[in-house]
């Protein structure tokens, strides 16, 4: 049996372009670290975008059991990846990919892509590493992504009534979602808990 904490990043700057956490990112990913160090966790696999590195390292100080950075962990579109293009701009191609899985945004991949890659990083875990428990920092339209390959709309409304409605607005910065992966199957422990952020002002 596998499982797998899967984290968002946490806060970040809100700018363009590749940015680092905030001060309040930073707290959230030792409070993160602090719930993890029990959890007898075997590696970090993480994104290679500033936010989801920096989280991973704060994470790391504490865990001490070494990276993976892997690219098929980032985010399927990144804001700052098209010159010159809004907010605004950005989040209208956003919402539109997430509508039509299958849509290639001018830069970048379709959710339904960015779910399969995620869905390979963590096959390729489980056949190198079984029977270990492993945290990925990624981010939230990457956890979307991958539980929409994984689980009907039906299913994930157990864990979060109006998942398939709000969508990655739902998996909130350092937030884990619980992966298991036993006998072929995976099921969900919980989507987007932060019950480990509570103390942080």
């Amino acid at each position: 049996m596998n499982t797998f904490y899967l984290i968002r990043h946490g806060q970040k700057v809100t700018e363009a372009g590749d940015p680092g956490l905030t001060e309040l990112g930073g707290q959230q990913s030792r409070k993160t670290a602090e719930f993890l160090k029990d959890k007898n966790i075997l590696k970090i696999y993480s994104s290679t975008f500033a936010r989801a590195w920096e989280t991973t390292e704060i994470i790391n100080e504490i865990l001490k059991v070494g990276v993976i950075f892997d690219d098929r962990l980032r985010e399927k579109m990144n804001w700052g990846s098209i010159p010159n293009q809004t907010l605004k701009e950005f989040l209208k191609e956003w919402e539109y990919s997430n509508l039509h899985r299958d849509f290639k945004p001018k830069a970048g991949i379709s959710s339904l892509q960015s779910g399969q890659d995620v869905f390979n990083v963590i096959s390729e875990i489980s056949v190198s590493l079984p029977d270990s428990n492993i945290v990925i920092v990624t981010h939230g339209g990457v956890i979307c992504d991958l539980l929409r390959n994984l689980f009907s709309d039906d299913e994930l409304r157990e864990f979060k009534q109006d998942f398939p409605e709000l969508l990655d607005k739902l998996i909130k910065e350092c937030s884990i979602t619980t992966l298991v992966y036993e006998n072929n199957k995976f099921k969900l422990g919980e989507i987007s808990s932060t019950k480990h952020l509570s103390l942080i002002n």
